[in-house]
């Protein structure tokens, strides 16, 4: 029987899609994971084959949920992906032995404490944490070097989902999925591109129906933000990435529409403006970046990418 491992999904789902090579090899590596997350990372992860555990970001409630999902699987192992203090509490208090990165200042309170590495993509940096925990654990990591892709598996349902979404809407068999808006602040400053409007005209020129699937609580911002595409209701996050899969292009600021994006190997466009790619990029081959930090791209530089990518089929 292989060791299962619980694993705390970090709280953003752009976050989660990073995690996917670790996990991998954690499974690979003859592991068992066990995720544990919010709640919407359920459905997106599904296809991956591996149990989920939802938490709700409540210390002494989902300490219960962890000290009762402990106790079914028979000291399990522990993985941690992100890096704060209390989610490495709540697992000891659980009674599970978790491995993690030394930082916030939990090396006492990890059963496994691994060293931070340096600087680098926050998917080589999940996968290192994974790697390191299965040396740790006396084991033989099945491969060493983090995969190029994120490798996302879409069930048959959410397929199913995304072809009767496109039929019910009547969307045309080119389209493009734009995600005008990034909720928060980076360094003060708003992470979106304010010139997604101006893509609308030159996609359709191409053929390419631009829509829009916003989060339940960016229907509104995503009307005023792109005004002219064609906004369609909020949908599951495993629909969206069936629907990635099959899109044009996906154009999205750097945010966890760029990596849903690159989680199901989409084609891509991701806007630059206030992030480093060499740290929240979309890994995946398939993805162009337009901008950097500290400069948006402008309206020709985004079309010209765009050219570029829908060309190139």
């Amino acid at each position: 029987m292989k060791p299962v491992v619980i694993c705390r999904v970090p709280n953003h789902i752009g976050d989660c899609c990073m995690t996917l090579p670790a996990l991998r090899l954690l499974e690979a590596s003859g592991f068992e994971p066990y995720l544990v997350g919010k709640r919407f990372t359920e459905n997106l992860m599904v296809g991956m084959g591996w149990k989920f555990q939802a938490i709700e970001g409540k210390l002494f409630k989902d300490g219960q949920v962890l000290g009762a999902l402990a106790q079914s699987q028979n000291k399990p192992l522990g993985l941690l992906f992100p890096n704060s203090f209390s989610s490495a509490l709540q697992f000891k208090l659980a009674g599970i032995r978790a491995a993690g990165l030394d930082t916030d200042c939990r090396s006492i309170i990890l059963d496994k404490a691994i060293p931070e590495p340096a600087k680098m993509h926050e998917v080589e940096r999940f996968f290192q944490v994974a790697l390191g925990a299965i040396k740790a654990w006396g084991k033989e990591p099945a491969f060493t070097e983090c995969p190029k892709e994120l490798g996302l598996r879409v069930t048959a349902e959410h397929e199913g989902d995304a072809k009767a979404l496109k039929e019910k809407y009547n969307i045309p068999e080119k389209y493009a999925l734009l995600a005008p808006i990034t909720k928060g602040i980076h360094n003060g400053q708003i992470k979106h591109w304010k010139d997604i409007n101006e893509v609308c005209k030159p996609l359709r020129d191409m053929g390419i129906e631009p829509i829009v699937l916003p989060a339940p609580d960016e229907i509104e911002a995503a009307k005023t933000a792109c005004p002219d595409a064609t906004h369609l209701p909020p949908t599951k996050l495993g629909t969206y990435a069936a629907l990635c899969q099959s899109a044009q292009i996906v154009i999205a600021n750097d945010s966890g529409i760029s990596h849903i994006a690159a989680a199901a190997g989409a084609k891509q466009l991701t806007l630059i403006g206030v992030t480093r790619t060499d740290r929240t990029g979309p890994w995946n081959p398939k993805a162009l970046t337009r901008g950097e930090e500290g400069r948006w791209p402008t309206v020709d530089e985004v079309i010209e990418a765009i050219k570029e990518i829908v060309n190139n089929e």
